[in-house]
């Protein structure tokens, strides 16, 4: 009895040792909040706004920038506000890279692209967001809108659970339980 006692306290021991070594989980992904508003070329024309989340890859840091991965949100245009079904992958709508770059700017030339629920900038409802150095400002793939604004935030990420802290909740659980049952 008294090796079978030793034996599940080493066992804690060791789980709780287990722990400092580092068993988080890496962060698979990081979220940004995202807006942006570009002014229609016309006198009379209407802005085209959008905000939502992006996700993306963590950051690369020979590069300097993050993937996006994701996006959810709306975009509005001539009083309408559609909702963006999905990220685009690279290359399918222009040539956009999705990527987004840890400092300024914030996108490449090639952007970021995704789909609405509306007709889009080109009939099927894909929309290119992009930056021009040329022109020093961001804008989508259209004839119909300027050059705006385009800001990110960062999200939080909650602490993720490691699978340390799992085991030795899971080990001191049993060995409470086995403690009251050896007392009664």
């Amino acid at each position: 009895m008294k090796l079978t006692n030793k034996l599940r306290i080493a066992t804690v021991s060791v789980v709780i040792s287990f722990t400092g070594v580092s068993t988080s989980v890496a962060q698979a992904a990081q979220f940004f909040d995202f807006q942006y508003s570009f002014p229609s070329y016309e006198a009379n024309g209407t802005a085209i706004s959008a905000s939502g989340i992006l996700t993306t890859t963590d950051l690369d840091p020979i590069k300097n920038n993050y993937t996006i991965t994701g996006i959810s949100g709306t975009r509005t245009v001539e009083g309408i506000t559609e909702k963006i079904i999905e990220l685009l992958s690279p290359g399918e709508y222009g040539t956009n890279d999705n990527l987004l770059n840890a400092s300024m700017p914030l996108l490449t030339k090639n952007g970021f692209s995704y789909r609405v629920s509306g007709s889009g900038e080109d009939g099927n409802g894909n929309v290119n967001v992009f930056y021009s150095s040329f022109s020093e400002g961001y804008s989508e793939f259209s004839s119909n809108v300027d050059y705006g604004n385009f800001s990110v935030t960062s999200r939080p990420i909650p602490e993720p659970y490691t699978i340390g802290g799992s085991l030795v909740a899971l080990g001191f659980g049993w060995w409470a339980k086995r403690k009251r049952a050896v007392a009664s």
